[in-house]
Parts: C-alpha cells; sequence; structure tokens
C-alpha cells in the first residue's frame, strides 16, 4: 500500500470494509422496502373490501312479527325495525317495544330500545309490539 492511493488512505477505509457496509445498507434498504411493499398490499386489499362492500353491500335476510324482511349490511336499529314492523309516520302517543334472538351480537336476544342497535345474521328474529299511551 502507498500513501498515494487515495482507496486505501485510512480516512477512505479498506475497499472491502467499505464494500461490506455498502451491501448492509443495500440490505437495509431492501428490508424497508419490503416492508412497505406488505403495507401497501394490506392497504390496497382492505380498499378492495371497502369498495366491494360499497358497490355490493351485504343483506342479511331478518325475521320481523313473523315475516321475513332483507336488510342491508348487518346492523340494524331500534327504528329501522319498527319502520319494518309499522311503516310510515306514527302518532307521539304510540310506543313499540321489541325483542330479538339469534343475533350475531352479544348478547344474541334481549330487548332493543329507542336508538339501539343490534348486529343481526341471517335469521335474527325480531317482535315489535305497538302501544297506544294515554
Amino acid at each position: 500500500m502507498t500513501i498515494d492511493d487515495p482507496s486505501r488512505s485510512p480516512e477512505h477505509g479498506n475497499p472491502v470494509e467499505r464494500a461490506l457496509e455498502h451491501i448492509h445498507h443495500a440490505e437495509h434498504g431492501l428490508e424497508e422496502a419490503h416492508q412497505q411493499e406488505r403495507r401497501a398490499e394490506h392497504e390496497l386489499t382492505e380498499a378492495e373490501r371497502e369498495l366491494g362492500e360499497a358497490l355490493h353491500p351485504r343483506q342479511t335476510v331478518i325475521i320481523v312479527n313473523a315475516r321475513k324482511r332483507i336488510v342491508k349490511g348487518d346492523e340494524v336499529s331500534f327504528e329501522e325495525i319498527v319502520q319494518l314492523a309499522f311503516p310510515g309516520s306514527h302518532d307521539p302517543n304510540v310506543a313499540f317495544s321489541m325483542t330479538f334472538r339469534h343475533a350475531a351480537s352479544e348478547p344474541h336476544a334481549g330487548e332493543l330500545g329507542p336508538g339501539g342497535h343490534v348486529t343481526v345474521k341471517n335469521g335474527t328474529i325480531f317482535n315489535v309490539t305497538k302501544t297506544i299511551r294515554s
């Protein structure tokens, strides 16, 4: 080694060490790229699933007061079920009570009140009663 050879001077390091360091940086960059690719693939899969649901919402067959009804998605509200059982507007003196069973959500059965929601599956049963308050 001569002092005049800049590739072998102490400030430039050994060419083998530089090459190994370069390989290390390249491997690190490659691993980061693979992680970004996996994240992007996951995001793409999720976006495709969301788009599919938006274009073709899942339909669920439920039973409301012994009648089959089809709802979009898998969650229904108290108010939606009331409209399926008793369509139209209602007098303020009318009150509704509701029970359900065979639901997807926990608990699988119970009572549902105004403002409530329940996750349904095919075959979830609702019984809605209409009463007049005096």
